[in-house]
């Protein structure tokens, strides 16, 4: 994964609010409605730096449980994602063809984002307040954790960035976007991980397979766009604060 520096980097610190996970219920498909389109995408060279875009606990106005579900349209998507609840959420990924595992745990104003690939692991803290990385963990195998306060050599800025592209709010919304205008889209409920209901809108545009499930309370079970996917395997409300600490102390 390419590094984050420079501007880049500043823009990890000015992101904050996280797209957590959760399910789907249902199996009669209907056709979306054109009368609520999804807000325009920040572009396909949109600086994707984190999976946390805003700061507080949800968006402005949005509380957890208050919106409509099922949702009836792409806005109403993205509108349960904006709920932002607190949790964990463990996804199967695939990024660059590579398979990972991301794991995005909030609680209050804390984050946590985890990323493994190929036998190394990157944990970064994350401070939602102030859109500040708290504290980077590297293990490699079984070693000891490598861990430092904030960043070091772009480790906690990369792992965030690829949660990002995976499941970051900038990319729901282009996803979303991309979906809204495919001749086949269609939004339904789905049962998804842990038998959890979400709402699922899918599409296909130049042959790849597009997809965004939401649960009720906000959490993002699934992304799919082309070979680009994560499919959440355990969602969870429940939070223990010691996952948003580092491993051990340095």
């Amino acid at each position: 994964m390419r590094s984050v520096t420079g501007a880049r980097r500043l823009l990890v610190l000015a992101a904050a609010l996280a797209a957590l996970v959760a399910g789907c219920g249902g199996d009669d498909p209907v056709q979306t409605s054109t009368a609520a389109p999804p807000p325009d995408p920040t572009g396909s060279n949109a600086q994707t730096i984190s999976p946390f875009d805003t700061l507080g606990t949800a968006a402005p106005g949005v509380e957890t449980g208050s919106v409509a579900f099922p949702a009836l349209d792409p806005q109403g998507v993205l509108a349960l994602a904006a709920q932002r609840p607190d949790g964990r959420v463990r996804y199967e990924a695939v990024l660059d063809g590579t398979s990972q595992e991301i794991i995005i745990t909030r609680l209050a104003s804390r984050a946590a984002v985890t990323v493994t690939r190929e036998g190394r692991t990157v944990r970064v803290g994350v401070n939602l307040d102030d859109a500040s990385i708290r504290w980077t963990c590297v293990i490699e195998g079984v070693s000891t954790p490598r861990c430092r306060n904030r960043d070091f050599d772009n480790e906690g800025s990369n792992a965030l960035a690829a949660a990002a592209i995976l499941v970051g709010e900038d990319r729901l919304r282009q996803i979303v976007t991309r979906i809204s205008g495919a001749a086949d889209v269609t939004l339904e409920d789905r049962v998804r991980a842990q038998g959890v209901d979400a709402s699922c809108l899918a599409g296909t545009v130049d042959g790849g397979n597009l997809l965004v499930c939401v649960s009720p309370s906000g959490f993002v079970t699934d992304t799919e766009e082309g070979p680009t996917r994560a499919t959440a395997v355990e969602v969870t409300p429940d939070v223990n604060p010691a996952d948003l600490e580092p491993p051990t102390a340095s």
